[in-house]
């Protein structure tokens, strides 16, 4: 299974935010902790924001933070809400079917796994670098 780089952003975005745990933090604190652009941060807060995952601070200080408790947001779920918001185009043929078994399947699996989960997964704590090599979103996850 092949997820978009906008999923694996999303996915990224989140593990730093459960880093964070509770405290709010701005997408300068998202992008410089977690190796992402200020505009792929701006990317997916839209998404994000629309799957019910962050919200933003109500005092006008662009603050943002986890509206969930990351140990009872599901993966699967978080990508099939992300994906569901940039749908592929759908293949017709002989194997669609099994191709969606195989996807529904491959979802229900990553929901194992919470956003707790894969942040302890993907490398501890973050140092004050960002996130070690190699421990990207989803990407960490799925063989490419």
């Amino acid at each position: 299974m092949q997820l978009s780089l906008h999923t694996d952003h999303a996915v990224k975005f989140l593990i730093c935010m459960t880093r964070y745990s509770s405290r709010s933090a701005s997408v300068q604190d998202i992008s410089g902790r977690c190796g992402l652009s200020a505009q792929e941060v701006a990317g997916v807060l839209h998404d994000l924001d629309r799957c019910g995952l962050i919200e933003r601070s109500t005092a006008g200080d662009g603050l943002l933070r986890l509206r969930k408790d990351p140990a009872r947001v599901r993966v699967g779920d978080v990508i099939r809400c992300i994906e569901a918001a940039r749908p592929a185009t759908r293949q017709p043929g002989a194997f669609a079917q099994m191709f969606d078994m195989a996807h529904a399947a491959f979802m229900e699996a990553l929901n194992d796994y919470s956003l707790s989960d894969i942040a302890h997964l993907s490398g501890g704590e973050v140092a004050r670098t960002g996130f070690p090599t190699g421990a990207f979103g989803v990407s960490v996850m799925v063989p490419g």
